[in-house]
């Protein structure tokens, strides 16, 4: 059963006042027009936006920002742990980061993002002295043998796979403990789709089956994943899987698989944003607090465009059809 849904009255009403501060579309036409980085970067501080030292940092800039409202999420719910299967992929990646940092005498801090459900000195303490165990489950055994198989094999590619197959797996996992029906849909979507990229991305590279056995995860109800895997193996690989996919709810999305994975990417963000709509005025219950979380993620991600592109002077036009829809 569900989380009750009064005890969330309090964070929702938050909730409801912390997103009069979102970006709406005048906001991020303004942002669009500034003529440079500087100008941009002026503007989200302007909004509120909290600002490192160095401004040139992007990545700095974006972790603060969404760290912020995952900060609130750990004060106001009544909760919290209910929504970290939203940024549990962060611990993931930072456990690839930081093993592969430390084979290769690269700063861990460099490549880790935030937030986590694991502070980053916690898992950085673990890699570093060897001491897997000290991570929570599936960490630590995935850790153990991920860092076995690199430095046996040296295999980067594998040690991707069992990290990211584990990753969704996990996803999938803890947005099902949750009792939240948005919650196990959006996480659905999002661990669903990253099956359905693997999959096109190993057929058209040739893979077989085996190597999609290793790379899917598993618990997804909307596609099979069985059906994945026979594609590899088919006499027309791809057009089996463009037809098998075409039988799914992701078929008006995946019809970009081929043209443009950018387009599909972004239809995946918007399906995931308008799932969350009909829930933005609701005053009980958890849902609002999920599209509060996932609405500042698709601002954020609109502004990592936007800015990345004034830092590579890359037309206004190459950069206005890559913005995603907003929590609005």
């Amino acid at each position: 059963m569900g989380p009750s849904i009064s005890k969330y009255a309090f964070a929702v009403s938050g909730a409801n006042v912390y997103e009069k501060s979102f970006f709406r579309k005048h906001d991020l036409d303004k942002l669009l027009a500034a003529p440079s980085y500087e100008a941009a970067v002026a503007v989200l501080a302007d909004h509120g936006w909290g600002m490192p030292e160095d401004t040139r940092d992007l990545g700095k800039i974006l972790d603060m920002e969404l760290c912020r409202a995952w900060g609130w999420i750990l004060e106001s719910a009544p909760d919290p742990s209910l929504f970290n299967c939203l940024i549990l992929r962060n611990d993931f990646h930072n456990l690839k980061a930081g093993i592969k940092c430390l084979l290769s005498d690269f700063d861990v801090d460099l490549h880790f993002v935030r937030p986590g459900t694991i502070d980053p000195s916690v898992m950085e303490n673990a890699i570093a002295n060897h001491e897997f165990a000290t991570l929570p489950a599936p960490f630590s055994k995935l850790a153990e043998d991920v860092y076995d198989l690199l430095v046996r094999t040296g295999d980067g590619q594998m040690a991707d796979i069992l990290i990211d197959s584990c990753c969704l797996t996990e996803i999938t996992r803890a947005a099902n403990a949750t009792g939240i029906a948005l919650m196990k849909e959006e996480m659905e979507i999002y661990t669903a789709t990253s099956n359905i990229k693997t999959a096109f991305r190993a057929i058209k590279t040739g893979k077989d089956s085996a190597f999609l056995e290793k790379a899917l995860s598993s618990g997804n109800t909307s596609i099979s994943r069985d059906k994945l895997i026979a594609c590899a193996d088919s006499e027309k690989k791809m057009d089996e899987l463009l037809t098998y996919l075409s039988t799914t709810s992701y078929s008006s999305g995946t019809k970009y698989l081929s043209s443009s994975p950018a387009e599909f990417e972004k239809w995946v963000d918007d399906k995931m944003i308008s799932l969350l709509l009909p829930y933005r005025h609701s005053p009980l219950g958890p849902e609002p607090m999920i599209g509060f979380y996932l609405g500042k993620e698709a601002e954020i991600r609109n502004a990592r465009i936007i800015l990345a592109a004034k830092q590579n002077n890359l037309p206004l036009d190459a950069v206005a059809g890559r913005i995603r829809r907003l929590y609005e």
